[in-house]
């Protein structure tokens, strides 16, 4: 078989209740030395992800003072990242900024009642061990005293940890993230930050009047005429992780070759379009139906002059678009050809136009025939070592249902987990299609498969 498959169901050997983890009473972490108060500007990038997302970095070893050691350092690492210790405010004309005037990061210590190793695949948690490997605070639902950054060190039985980290994505974006954990990791094993981070997010600032030069299908209303949301509402919402090496990866892009049309495609954007093209089929989406992959891009490097050291979010959506009846159909090398050609669309003036998009008008990212397609590929596992060992593995269970995320598998990290979720159903037929279509080079139409 070309992959395999995690179930979240079965991807923990313990019971959702057999799990037990006792934690401190939040203790807030400030910076260790004087920061730059007042306030920070929030893009309308920042803006528009307004949401907590969820994160357990996991470790195989610690000692007695790992906890003191994570502790410390958080403190020092505040000083470069200071706008993390603060809480979000409202100016006078309703806009988000954050106030930072060091409120300070909530860092809790806690203790599980097993190995770390009973936790099974821990890329794709399930949500009751989640909530109790990271803290979300009470406080979440009221804007200004909600914290930003919360940290939770749990410590295993068998002398492993995990680093539960719950942080609004308004802060940050994945390269961002990165960035934080590497700076924290280095200053952890008695290095000094090698990442300067540049905190001026008026870079990003709309123009007035906004200037929108490049068009984008983001903007596209899809209507639901496959009747999605009945389905999504009626059936439980099944998650799995796919499991593909780097053998397999190759291969796979081979098949976008083998129907006579060149595509020199990556493995990631093979996989994208595999994905994409099996999951319309698994929804049964009418032929009419409008389907849409947005793709997250960095786009740092490529504004003038580029921005690599900007600490926020500086990502965009490349999109992809056409009914389900055109790429179910359509030659495997076609799908590839489209998401190459988006990627390649993500330049300044598509940049510039995305940020003007937001300011003018309303975007549906999660209607339920759209796929938002995000890789953890990049975030430098190896180099979040806090002196114990390099990263086990980084996992969440907290993705939006239209959300699939791609993570580095394999102790090279050159294969690719794929963390989906869809009705139970569809994630029946999924995982048939991903089967029959990767047993050999796939043939124009998916859809006769679908049948089988």
């Amino acid at each position: 078989m070309w992959f395999r498959t995690s179930p979240m169901e079965a991807s923990q050997t313990m019971t959702n209740n057999s799990l037990i983890v006792e934690r401190s009473v939040p203790v807030p972490v400030l910076p260790e030395e004087e920061t730059p108060g007042g306030s920070l500007f929030l893009s309308k990038l920042d803006q528009a992800t307004n949401f907590f997302a969820s994160i357990v970095y996991s470790f195989d070893r610690s000692d007695p003072n790992m906890v003191d050691v994570m502790k410390q350092t958080l403190s020092k690492v505040l000083v470069h990242y200071y706008p993390l210790a603060g809480r979000l405010a409202k100016t006078s004309q309703w806009k988000l900024t954050v106030d930072c005037n060091k409120l300070g990061v909530p860092f809790l210590e806690a203790s599980a009642n097993c190995n770390i190793e009973d936790l099974g695949d821990m890329r794709l948690l399930d949500p009751s061990f989640l909530e109790k490997l990271v803290y979300r605070s009470f406080t979440e639902s009221t804007l200004e005293v909600a914290p930003l950054l919360t940290a939770q060190v749990t410590k295993f039985r068998c002398g492993g940890f995990t680093l539960g980290i719950v942080i609004n994505h308004c802060m940050v974006d994945g390269y961002s993230m990165k960035n934080f954990m590497n700076s924290w990791a280095e200053i952890a094993r008695g290095r000094p930050s090698s990442f300067v981070p540049c905190h001026d997010r008026t870079i990003l600032k709309s123009r007035v009047p906004p200037q929108i030069t490049s068009t984008s299908d983001c903007s596209i209303h899809m209507s639901d005429v496959s009747n999605l949301m009945a389905l999504y509402e009626d059936e439980q919402i099944a998650w799995k992780s796919f499991h593909f090496d780097r053998e397999k990866l190759e291969t796979l892009k081979k098949m976008a070759t083998s129907d006579g049309q060149k595509s020199n495609s990556s493995s990631f954007i093979a996989l994208a379009a595999l994905v994409w093209r099996a999951r319309s089929m698994a929804l049964n989406m009418k032929p009419h139906q409008l389907s849409k992959l947005l793709l997250s891009v960095n786009f740092r490097s490529k504004l003038k002059p580029p921005i690599p050291r900007y600490f926020g979010n500086a990502i965009v959506q490349a999109c992809c678009l056409c009914t389900a009846g055109e790429l179910i159909d359509e030659p495997f090398s076609s799908t590839v050809g489209r998401i190459k050609k988006a990627i390649e669309r993500v330049d300044e003036d598509y940049v510039w136009s995305w940020i003007y998009y937001l300011q003018t008008y309303q975007f549906n990212f999660f209607s339920l025939s759209s796929l938002l397609l995000t890789s953890w590929q990049r975030f430098d596992y190896d180099s979040v070592d806090f002196g114990w060992g390099k990263l086990r593995t980084l996992g969440t269970g907290d993705l939006p249902r239209t959300t699939c995320a791609f993570m580095p598998d394999g102790s090279e990290r050159k294969g690719i987990v794929v963390v989906m979720g869809l009705p139970l159903s569809a994630m029946n037929t999924f995982e048939k299609l991903l089967q029959f279509s990767t047993r050999e080079p796939e043939t124009p139409s998916m859809r006769s498969r679908a049948r089988l």
